[in-house]
C-alpha cells in the first residue's frame, strides 16, 4: 500500500512539474558561411532550395514530395510523406519572405507526431561572409512537455540542424 502512495506521489510530482514548465520551446542554430549574402540567399529563398540542404530528405530515397503554389512566395506549400520514422509526413507553408534577410514558414507535422511549428532561416552580412540562423518555435503538449527538462528537444534539433546548416555551407562555398 505504501508503494502505491509513493508511486502516486511521483506521478503527481511529474504532472505538477510538467504544468509549471510550460509547453512552448524554441531552438536556433547558426553557422558562418564564407560566401556573399546573395549566394546564401539563393539557397534559402524557396522551399525547393531549402530541401537541397534538408537533413531529413536524404534519409528516404523513396520520399513522396509535392509542391503547390508559386515557390518563393507566401502561401506556397511543400508536402512530404515518408515511411521513415524520423522523416514522417507533413506540410510546410511559406508565411513571409524578407529579401536577403528572412524566410519564415509554418510546419505542420502529421507523422510521427502531430504538431505545428514556425520555422525560419535568417541571413545577415558578417564582413565578407554570411551568418545563417535556422530556428524553430513550437510547443510540446502537456504532459509530454516534461521531456524539456532532459534536453531531448535541443539534442535532436542540434544534431539535425547542424547537419542541414553544414550542407548549406557546402552548397554556398562551392
Amino acid at each position: 500500500m505504501i508503494a502505491l502512495y509513493i508511486l502516486g506521489g511521483v506521478i503527481a510530482l511529474i504532472l505538477i512539474v510538467a504544468a509549471l514548465i510550460g509547453t512552448g520551446w524554441s531552438y536556433e542554430k547558426s553557422i558562418l558561411i564564407n560566401s556573399p549574402i546573395d549566394i546564401v540567399w539563393d539557397h534559402v529563398k524557396t522551399l525547393e532550395a531549402n530541401n537541397k540542404w534538408s537533413p531529413w530528405i536524404s534519409l528516404d530515397p523513396d520520399i513522396r514530395q509535392e509542391y503547390s503554389g508559386i515557390d518563393g512566395t507566401p502561401g506556397a506549400k511543400y508536402s512530404w510523406d515518408s515511411s521513415v520514422k524520423n522523416v514522417g509526413a507533413g506540410t510546410q507553408t511559406i508565411l513571409n519572405i524578407t529579401n536577403q534577410a528572412e524566410f519564415s514558414t509554418q510546419v505542420d507535422f502529421i507523422r510521427p507526431f502531430k504538431g505545428t511549428g514556425k520555422g525560419y532561416v535568417r541571413v545577415s552580412k558578417e564582413g565578407n561572409a554570411t551568418l545563417a540562423k535556422w530556428g524553430m518555435i513550437s510547443s510540446t503538449p502537456y504532459p509530454m512537455n516534461i521531456i524539456k527538462l532532459f534536453g531531448v528537444i535541443e539534442k535532436n534539433m542540434d544534431k539535425d540542424f547542424g547537419i542541414g546548416l553544414n550542407k548549406l555551407k557546402v552548397l554556398c562555398e562551392k
